[in-house]
């Protein structure tokens, strides 16, 4: 199919740049846990801001390209909207996911999300699972694993919280793909402006349905808001879009294993809070996950070349 052609061009032609922009969103999404700590509103407060301010902030960027928008067909139309929804209640699944059941267990069943991306990236687009990428996955949720591991509990006390841990995955795996699609007929800026904007729409419907309040909240929380707008939202999720256009869905989601770690060397150094050896075992296996993973794209862009090698020098001629 013709979108399949794209996504192979695409993928051979992946500029630096996208690895850095993804590795400065890897580390500025993870710390929308470490930021949430600085405000005291409700979490479908910050959830709205966070998504309203990023909007308007990244609709200048976009500029005169969001007349794009326009062109649209109505069934490109339907998928933006889905997945602006898909992220609104993907942060309201993982709200309620903590507060049904522990944060262990609301990690672990989230995390569960890079397999989800990876068969739907194999099912819709036609990305292969190579054996990088399988072992990838396996270690980095070996590792996320060890560290809820002595958290964890099973019980029917927190099945609806694991439930929705769950469905927090599915709906990030929704939105991330959605994006996937769109960004080939959408620039990046433009693509996380709608999404950002109609997902921040929803959760100022939800505000005000819950009757929570708007706009009274001390400076810190204000702070705390900016900070989620600039930092998590704009950089870490537009990051995972822009990057989504050259490289595999399953590898970037993979990839995002990583938060725990990332988030916990910032705990450590501005919480104070422990690392403890299990703690530690389950970092040093996210970081061998990401180990791999790197190894596997390194060796893919290998093979390309020896392809390319292969194609230029045209086919041998028959002895005679």
């Amino acid at each position: 199919m013709p979108w399949e052609k794209h996504d192979r061009l695409a993928a051979m032609a992946t500029p630096r740049r996208v690895f850095v922009f993804l590795g400065l969103g890897l580390i500025a999404a993870s710390q929308a846990g470490n930021i949430i700590r600085l405000g005291d509103a409700h979490p479908v407060a910050l959830s709205a801001w966070r998504l309203a301010i990023a909007a308007l902030l990244l609709a200048p960027l976009a500029g005169r390209d969001l007349v794009a928008l326009r062109r649209l067909s109505g069934r490109e139309v339907a998928l933006l909207v889905l997945a602006g929804v898909a992220l609104a209640v993907h942060f309201f699944a993982w709200i309620a996911a903590v507060q049904l059941t522990t944060v262990a267990n609301a990690a672990v069943f989230f995390s569960c999300n890079p397999v989800i991306i990876a068969v739907a990236g194999f099912w819709f687009f036609k990305e292969a699972v190579d054996r990088w990428l399988l072992g990838s996955i396996v270690l980095g949720l070996a590792g996320v694993g060890v560290i809820g591991g002595g958290d964890l509990s099973f019980s029917r006390d927190h099945l609806a919280g694991d439930a929705m841990a769950l469905l927090c995955a599915v709906l990030f795996a929704i939105y991330f793909l959605l994006g996937k699609r769109l960004r080939r007929i959408l620039p990046t800026a433009v693509h996380v402006t709608a999404v950002y904007g109609i997902a921040g729409i929803v959760s100022f419907a939800c505000l005000c349905a819950l009757g929570l309040p708007a706009v009274d909240y001390s400076p810190r929380t204000w702070l705390c808001i900016l900070l989620l707008a600039l930092f998590p939202t704009m950089v870490g999720h537009t990051s995972f879009n822009y990057a989504s256009r050259f490289l595999h869905a399953g590898k970037i989601s993979t990839a995002t294993l990583t938060e725990p770690l990332l988030a916990g060397l910032v705990a450590w150094y501005a919480w104070n809070e422990a690392v403890t050896v299990q703690t530690a075992i389950g970092y040093c296996l996210i970081s061998l996950s990401v180990v791999v993973l790197v190894a596997g794209q390194n060796s893919a862009r290998c093979g390309e070349g020896d392809e390319k090698k292969t194609l230029a020098k045209g086919p041998r001629s028959p002895r005679k």
